[in-house]
């Protein structure tokens, strides 16, 4: 209604379960994957892009070059806040170095 508040929750941003399977696991192949990372329309990032071509290089680079590597064993530690919810880190088993 008019004059009420609206608190936006960036930490719930890609974790619905009516959109998303497992919403709360890593899964880098997640097929379809409607996430709203960057934003749309006119609230896209303007880093966006450029994420998106770091991303594009460095990681089938790092896949190349570690082809075994996978997720740790064990829970991702997350943070969890108003603003962000991100992991703190991303524990990863590079395996045999090519």
């Amino acid at each position: 209604r008019t004059g009420d508040r609206v608190w936006t929750m960036l930490a719930a941003a890609n974790r619905d379960p009516g959109v998303f399977a497992n919403p709360d696991t890593i899964d880098l192949a997640r097929r379809p994957n409607p996430h709203v990372t960057f934003g749309y329309g006119p609230h896209l990032c303007l880093g966006a892009p450029l994420a998106r071509l770091e991303a594009a290089i460095a990681l089938p680079r790092l896949h190349a070059r570690y082809p075994q590597m996978q997720l740790a064993d064990g829970p991702v530690p997350w943070t969890d806040g108003l603003g962000l919810r991100a992991p703190e880190a991303l524990p990863v088993q590079l395996g045999p170095r090519r």
